[in-house]
């Protein structure tokens, strides 16, 4: 799995199925529903806490639906009726990593641990995003912080465990991240994500038929699991081997997510092995619409470039160096276009 992918995937992971997952938890643990009575009765605060929590449900609403912006302004119209509750801090900062606007997240992920020190979920965040902006030092620190808080709140909590290893892997200590999935699996031998996870440390590490293998046991546990689904077709795709039934895979999952920017990328990229050079630009071009990614933007100039338009794949090729400049290989494609 490249980089770009790696990190597509860890902010899926951390945002939407790791620690911020249980989103009706998370208010929660701000603010006590079992003492909220229903909107539009008892007092004004009780009014105003209801009124907070419909915007926050608003907000998941709007989140689950990929719409960022939309879910951001509901959860700061919950914080404006209820201030200083963390979990809606963490809300927006996990909107605006899915919206690669780090810095605004770095802010709400700092005022939700000012807010309570001791939050486990926002020091995850914190870690992934440091790691991700290659601020090792802040990351490492935070990781540390996060380990101890981890293991003595909840030692057997699969998504802190799985989270874990997403950080050991995105600082690629496989063996580390390899031992916590295992154990994940001596928890719930049924636990797919770990099972996808473990996959995608083998096709890094270039055990790419080990890496087959283990998403195609995902899909056995779980048919419908999307991110399987994209990462074998992916995984087909790059090979340039079984193609049509990379496609099938691929557009299973954007059947279920159909604007997801990743899924479409790696449809286009069937194309472009098929030399449907056509179809393989439609595709990466509305893919980059929907997500800013340096992989997105290299794959586009390949097609451009085999196509022969060389000007529009020096184009993309310099967006996607903007978007990550450590790209030696891309740099040396842009070095041989014609000037």
């Amino acid at each position: 799995m490249s980089q770009p992918r790696v990190v597509r995937f860890l902010i899926w992971f951390f945002v939407t199925a790791g620690v911020l997952s249980l989103s009706g938890r998370l208010w929660n643990k701000a603010v006590n529903l079992s003492e909220m009575p229903a909107f539009g009765f008892g007092g004004s605060k009780e009014k105003t806490q209801t009124q907070a929590q419909a915007h926050y449900m608003m907000g998941l609403f709007y989140e689950n639906q990929n719409k960022f912006d939309y879910a951001i302004t509901e959860y700061k119209q919950a914080l404006t009726l209820e201030k200083d509750i963390p979990a809606v801090h963490l809300r927006i900062a996990a909107n605006f990593i899915r919206k690669s606007d780090f810095p605004e997240a770095l802010e709400e992920l700092q005022e939700a641990k000012k807010l309570d020190p001791e939050n486990i979920e926002a020091g995850l965040l914190l870690t992934l995003l440091y790691t991700i902006q290659n601020s090792s030092d802040k990351a490492v620190k935070e990781y540390e912080d996060v380990l101890r808080k981890a293991s003595s709140a909840d030692p057997k909590n699969v998504n802190i465990l799985k989270t874990l290893a997403g950080l050991y892997y995105q600082q690629k200590k496989f063996l580390d991240a390899i031992t916590l999935y295992k154990l994940v699996l001596d928890i719930d031998k049924n636990d797919y994500e770990a099972v996808f996870l473990l996959g995608v440390i083998l096709e890094e590490s270039g055990k790419r038929d080990e890496a087959v293998e283990k998403f195609k046991e995902v899909l056995k546990l779980k048919p419908d699991y999307t991110n399987a689904l994209n990462s074998l077709g992916y995984l087909y795709a790059e090979d340039g081997r079984q193609l049509n039934e990379a496609e099938e895979l691929i557009k299973k999952a954007i059947l279920v997510e159909p604007d997801n920017g990743a899924y479409i990328d790696s449809l286009g990229w069937v194309y472009f092995k098929r030399n449907e050079l056509d179809k393989a630009i439609e595709h990466l071009e509305k893919a980059s619409l929907l997500l800013s990614d340096p992989l997105i933007y290299e794959h586009l100039g390949d097609a451009y470039f085999k196509k022969g338009v060389q000007d529009k794949a020096r184009v993309s090729w310099q967006k996607s160096l903007e978007l990550n400049p450590a790209q030696d290989k891309l740099k040396e494609k842009l070095g041989k276009l014609k000037k």
